[in-house]
């Protein structure tokens, strides 16, 4: 599941004077595009939108998450189904959220909310291999790149911003971007 801005920020209602980031980062394959995410950095608390009142999908199917990155913007909950035929424990012990949802089997769910920023990293207890991140924003401008690493970042408010790129394993400096109050932005993070 691809969770881009381009679907959360229109249900949202986004800002009035916005423009669009495009470009490319640099990814070896389809797989590493899906772990991911480019995202602008800070934006004003007071400017910001509601989070989506609807849970967003982590899947547990065959013994992973799906997907293995899930961005989400502050505020929101993630609803951690179990789509296997075996039971899973989910887990996190990361500083930004803590919790274990204990043992549950298939086509239940469980639901937790991520109030804080940062990068969690979560597993389940019974499948040692199994690990994901779910990265909670600041702010609901995200996106996931193609297979080719093309981004296009629509509804991005108008003014000076960083531009950031995530990856587990990555670490880049971020860069600025000036997004016009109509228009397009070409990017290189």
């Amino acid at each position: 599941m691809k969770l881009a801005a381009a679907v959360l920020v229109p249900l949202l209602g986004g800002p009035a004077a916005a423009g669009t980031v495009k470009g490319k980062v640099s990814v070896e394959d389809a797989q590493e595009a899906a772990r991911t995410v480019v995202y602008i950095e800070e934006v004003p608390e007071s400017s910001l939108p509601a989070p989506p009142a609807a849970p967003v999908k982590l899947s547990q199917r065959w013994a992973r998450f799906a997907p293995g990155v899930l961005p989400v913007f502050k505020g929101s909950s993630v609803d951690f189904t179990n789509d296997d035929f075996v039971m899973h424990n989910v887990f996190s012990k990361s500083k930004v959220k803590t919790f274990d949802l204990g043992l549950y089997a298939k086509e239940q769910a469980k639901v937790v909310k991520f109030d804080q920023p940062g990068a969690v990293e979560i597993f389940c207890s019974i499948h040692p291999r199994m690990s994901g991140v779910i990265l909670v924003l600041q702010n609901p401008y995200f996106t996931q790149p193609a297979a080719d690493g093309s981004f296009t970042l629509p509804n991005v408010p108008a003014g000076e911003w960083k531009l950031r790129v995530y990856r587990p394993g990555l670490d880049k400096a971020p860069v600025s971007v000036k997004v016009p109050a109509k228009g397009t932005v070409e990017a290189s993070p």
